[in-house]
């Protein structure tokens, strides 16, 4: 997107932030938004939490939010994703338990680490990821006791699996 903030983007016009803050604030106790450094998406009135390694991308934006929060379970929303149906969210949210670090939709064959849940018990497997210089989200669940939402249950609250979209090039607004 040629270095433009993704969650400022407008979508059907509101920003992703906006779209994002809609679905999610009616189901979570706090809203918490992991940058890699401050800037502009600190000043939406969310609170800020910074990237623990630098330039570590996503994996760091998460253990981030989980060192913020004291809550049991994290849930992680990419900031490009305009399309989050609050059925998916729900799904999540009823596949959290005692005995899982993550909850994770399973799309195509393929995990979608960044709409997720993480419980704490996922930080110690993350932290040690990037202490060793690892920075893939999808690796780091090689290292968590997953729960896997699988394509036939979040079709049933996502037909299309529009939660799952993101904007990475202009022509996808």
């Amino acid at each position: 997107m040629g270095g433009l903030l993704k969650p400022l983007l407008i979508v059907d016009g509101a920003t992703i932030l906006e779209r994002q803050r809609a679905v999610l604030a009616p189901r979570v106790g706090e809203l918490v938004i992991a940058l890699a450094g401050p800037g502009l998406l600190a000043e939406h009135g969310l609170r800020a939490v910074f990237d623990v390694v630098a330039d570590a991308g996503p994996l760091a934006g998460i253990a981030a939010g989980l060192r913020a929060s004291a809550r049991p379970w994290l849930l992680v929303v990419a900031g490009d994703m305009p399309s989050i149906a609050g059925g998916v969210l729900d799904l999540l949210r009823a596949r959290a338990t005692p005995e899982v670090d993550a909850v994770v939709p399973w799309v195509g064959g393929f995990p979608e680490p960044l709409l997720a849940l993480y419980g704490r018990g996922a930080a110690p497997a993350i932290e040690r990821r990037l202490a060793a210089g690892q920075r893939s989200v999808q690796g780091a669940l090689g290292d968590l006791r997953v729960a896997r939402v699988d394509e036939p249950a979040l079709r049933e609250v996502d037909a299309e699996l529009a939660s799952f979209r993101n904007l990475n090039r202009p022509e996808q607004l």
